[in-house]
């Protein structure tokens, strides 16, 4: 396995492996989420269960954004090279989504939790006290967390682009806009 695999893996794989990978991926996802308290609200991002949902409406609510996303992603493929084929926009979505999962095993790391429940307390009080340590563990948290999520969306974007041959650098902005779009109504709604 070298790195073009790793960042895209959609050349080296078929589309029913990937299509199994993808709902395997979505499945651990709404899983784990399950298990810690939250729930998919969007492409890359959870927010916390309330105690009144009930795991039906949770269920629904997760399949809604990744239905969204997908048609959403399908028309602009479809937009971009009338040869867009479904299946190849629905992989890129489901596929990058195993890289959510590390993120929900990190947040859990005890030492991790706590900092931020520190942190957290600390904001709430009003106090400037700040433990050193608690930050320095969150800053680092959060930074590798943003290194896996922009890891999510290269995979998400290197499959899109191969699944609709994507050139141009408009249909690139207009990608990045579109995704960004969507993760943040999505988050709204």
């Amino acid at each position: 396995m070298n790195w073009k695999t790793i960042f895209n893996p959609f050349l080296k794989f078929d589309e029913k492996t990937l299509l199994i990978a993808g709902f395997v991926s979505i499945t651990s996802v709404f899983l784990f989420g399950y298990y810690f308290g939250l729930q998919t609200d969007s492409l890359f991002h959870f927010r916390l269960i309330n105690s009144e949902d009930s795991l039906s409406k949770i269920i629904l609510s997760t399949l809604i954004v990744y239905a969204i996303s997908i048609l959403i992603f399908f028309v602009f493929g479809k937009i971009i090279n009338k040869k867009t084929r479904f299946i190849d926009v629905v992989n890129p979505i489901l596929i990058s989504q195993f890289i959510v999962i590390l993120l929900l095993l990190i947040s859990e790391i005890p030492l991790v939790k706590n900092a931020q429940k520190q942190i957290i307390a600390s904001v709430e009080n009003q106090s400037f006290e700040l433990d050193m340590i608690s930050l320095l563990i969150t800053t680092i948290n959060s930074f590798v967390s943003l290194a896996i999520t922009a890891y999510g969306m290269a995979i998400l974007f290197n499959g899109f682009r191969t699944a609709t041959n994507m050139k141009d650098w408009r249909h690139i902005v207009i990608f990045v806009l579109l995704l960004l779009t969507i993760m943040l109504t999505m988050q709204l709604l």
